[in-house]
């Protein structure tokens, strides 16, 4: 269930996209904007947050708890990408290419996560090139790097 972000929260997303590679060249007024947009919601384990092949309709941050990333490796293995805890970002990548997700990600427990909307997202990239070409730039790499697994 969907709950709103209080000032505590509000003030630990701001400290964790300041250090963000993915968030760089973004202004103070820019990052709080994406900030005030976003939601917080409770994942317990095994929950599966998204699928390989899925559309992008989000991105998250973990909060509290830990995600497993596996990607889908011939037809019946799966391969482990990533383990990833509280201060990760998982998802972005998506809205730059516009293609399925490329892992399926898994709480590995009880977790909270704030949640960007695609949309949300999607505004402020029409608003700032600048930033945009940068995170096309920084997905390809990422890509690459998943794509050698």
């Amino acid at each position: 269930m969907a709950e709103e972000i209080d000032t505590k929260e509000f003030a630990w997303i701001s400290e964790v996209f300041k250090k963000k590679e993915v968030f760089t060249g973004l202004s103070y007024t820019e990052r709080e904007a994406l900030i005030e947009d976003m939601y917080k919601i409770s994942y317990k384990p095994e929950d599966i947050i998204f699928k390989e092949g899925d559309d992008p309709t989000a991105c998250f941050l973990i909060y509290k708890g830990k995600v497993k990333g596996t990607k889908n490796k011939m037809l019946v293995l799966k391969k482990e990408v990533s383990t990833l805890g509280p201060g990760s970002f998982f998802g972005e990548m998506a809205f730059l290419t516009f293609a399925p997700r490329v892992a399926t990600v898994v709480a590995e427990e009880n977790m909270v996560c704030f949640v960007l909307l695609k949309s949300t997202f999607q505004k402020l990239l029409s608003k700032n090139p600048a930033f945009k070409s940068w995170l096309k730039s920084l997905s390809a790499k990422r890509l690459i790097k998943l794509n050698s697994i």
